[in-house]
């Protein structure tokens, strides 16, 4: 029976969209209590989408941003909408897709992250124009972010973020680097109101040379932002801050070099990090992945159960802040990578993540996962 319900699983990750509730499984844990597809190639726009977002709002309302990939699977540069859709029913049924921003003169929009401001506003940074690579000394790419005041439905025009984070000329910005990125996926809103991503930053005009990242803070919910000028970590890639029950700030941090991921924490509010250490139980095959804390203090990290391969988006657990984890289930059996989870309101644990796809790179599904029953195990 374990055998047969694993065959499936996998099966189901390469079927298309059935019906407006979506296609119903179950794990060998019986704790997966449906999925759906929010966004797949073969629409008639892309054959491309990547870089799951998912937030929760009151009502059972859920949104879903990633980024519509028009012309190739490659990040930016390129032809690239950030698009959205919303959810009345705690994701059993969606609606149609949105543009949250559309690709322009100034080039593609992607990398979305999404978050909650303390006043329910939704707020969205994503990266504009450059790629990271292809950035140079007097052309580099832009930060920008979106808001939304009716959960989803509409959006505001982009605007430009970056002289707050960083500049190419030194002093004209708290990050001096030849291009940066906002880490996708979510938004951290904490107990102060205070808001958080990532940014990461190629300082060196050298391809290929180490990242670095730095806590990025709003305290007017998301109409300002600002940087912290000191990198949390000079060997890094996309990372995720996440309020820890003692109240310190957790920063799961991407390892480049793949193995295990690396974690670095501030107890003084996000003005100092310790140095980044690698983790002995949270795997980490350089991909993003996302971490929550419940109410209870349990942290719940999205990642891929592998060293070395995108494959197997799984969910661990934490109950010492991060300190030491235990994995809880696998999402997806077959190679897949990013992923977004929030919880919903009736409790359970919704998980936006690509997973491979039959007409070449990924599909992103939304996976709704009884939490109880989960920590029970």
């Amino acid at each position: 029976m374990k055998y047969t319900k694993t065959l499936m699983a996998i099966l189901l990750c390469f079927l298309p969209a059935v019906g407006a509730g979506g296609v119903t499984v179950f794990n060998e844990d019986d704790c997966l209590e449906n999925r759906m597809l929010l966004f797949s190639g073969g629409d008639g726009i892309s054959r491309f989408y990547r870089i799951p977002s998912l937030a929760a709002l009151p009502c059972d309302r859920l949104v879903a941003v990633a980024d519509r990939r028009l012309d190739s699977n490659k990040d930016l540069p390129g032809r690239i909408d950030v698009v959205c859709r919303t959810s009345e029913d705690g994701g059993l049924t969606w609606g149609d897709v949105c543009v949250v921003a559309a690709n322009d003169d100034g080039g593609g929009y992607g990398d979305p992250a999404l978050g909650v401001a303390p006043d329910g506003t939704l707020v969205c940074v994503m990266t504009h124009g450059e790629g990271l690579w292809e950035a140079s000394p007097g052309s580099h790419a832009y930060i920008n972010m979106c808001r939304s005041t009716d959960g989803g439905r509409t959006w505001s025009a982009p605007a430009d973020i970056t002289t707050g984070l960083f500049s190419q000329a030194a002093g004209e910005a708290p990050v001096c680097c030849v291009s940066a990125f906002a880490t996708s996926g979510r938004i951290l809103t904490d107990s102060r109101g205070t808001m958080w991503f990532v940014l990461v930053a190629r300082p060196d005009e050298k391809k290929w040379s180490d990242l670095q990242c730095f806590a990025c803070s709003s305290r007017d919910g998301g109409l300002t932002w600002a940087a912290n000028p000191v990198a949390v970590d000079n060997d890094a890639d996309e990372s995720k801050i996440v309020e820890c029950a003692d109240g310190s700030l957790l920063m799961s941090i991407r390892n480049r070099r793949k193995g295990w991921r690396k974690f670095s924490r501030s107890v003084d509010g996000g003005t100092t990090w310790t140095t980044p250490m690698l983790s002995s139980t949270l795997p980490d095959p350089a991909c993003n992945g996302d971490v929550i804390a419940l109410g209870d203090g349990t942290l719940i990290h999205s990642i891929n159960d592998s060293h070395s391969e995108r494959e197997k988006v799984s969910l661990f657990a934490s109950w010492d802040n991060g300190s030491t984890w235990r994995k809880l289930t696998t999402v997806c059996p077959v190679r897949s990578a990013y992923s977004s989870i929030c919880v919903l309101a009736d409790g359970s644990l919704g998980v936006l993540a690509e997973e491979a796809s039959s007409l070449g790179g990924f599909r992103l599904w939304f996976s709704r996962i009884n939490l109880e029953k989960l920590l029970e195990k």
